[in-house]
């Protein structure tokens, strides 16, 4: 999971960095200057967690555009200063949830998770691609006649397809949406995956390659 963390304190940034990538997540610091919109707005993270005590009122105004850039983004608020009123405060302005600190870093895994298990802002459509349903909770392509067990990284890259099908898509913002964008990967690392998928749902052309530009999921059922 990748979570951005906007935060003016460096001892603080730091101490909840490494005690959350310890725990397997992929973090990303921001100061109160809010560098990152762009990853924001292309679904790069999953959580934010947010500074409630910024001054001018910059903490409301980061979340109201977190939420116009990414409606489904959870802010996860971090309490260092005042008391419950601003607490409340942040919850109103558009904060999913917030802790005081200092906390046991355990709490704050347990309120990621519990964030990430929140119902997203919209409701999912069944995803196709041929005969093929997306499971998205067991990373299956179902079919009437066979379950397609994929990989995370080749389910991630499936389902962004499909969500965008009938419109060409990159290489490079297939790898922006399923990458953490600071890994490095080789230059043809989506192709491999596409290619594996490929072989796994036995039916390549449901994958067009535009050649020059990306791939391209079609809408038909076939």
């Amino acid at each position: 999971m990748n979570i951005l963390i906007i935060e003016e304190s460096k001892t603080i940034a730091q101490l909840i960095s490494k005690s959350l990538s310890a725990q397997g997540f992929n973090i990303t610091l921001d100061d109160s200057g809010f560098t990152n919109e762009v990853f924001v707005k292309k679904g790069l993270f999953e959580i934010v967690v947010l500074n409630t005590n910024l001054p001018k009122d910059r903490t409301k105004r980061i979340i109201e555009k977190v939420k116009a850039l990414n409606i489904n983004i959870k802010i996860l608020g971090i309490c260092s200063l005042g008391g419950w009123k601003d607490k409340v405060s942040f919850l109103k302005d558009g904060g999913d949830d917030v802790v005081s600190y200092p906390f046991p870093i355990q709490e704050l895994v347990a309120r990621i998770w519990s964030l990430q298990r929140r119902p997203r802002s919209y409701i999912d459509e069944k995803l196709y691609i041929g005969e093929y349903l997306l499971d998205k909770d067991n990373l299956l392509a179902s079919s009437s006649e066979k379950d397609v067990k994929l990989r995370r990284k080749e389910f991630q890259l499936l389902e962004y397809l499909i969500k965008n099908k009938d419109r060409t898509v990159s290489r490079c913002e297939l790898h922006d949406h399923v990458w953490d964008y600071r890994e490095y990967l080789g230059s043809n690392t989506v192709d491999v995956h596409i290619k594996r998928i490929r072989e796994k749902l036995d039916k390549s052309h449901l994958i067009e390659t535009i050649h020059g530009q990306g791939y391209k999921v079609v809408n038909r059922r076939s």
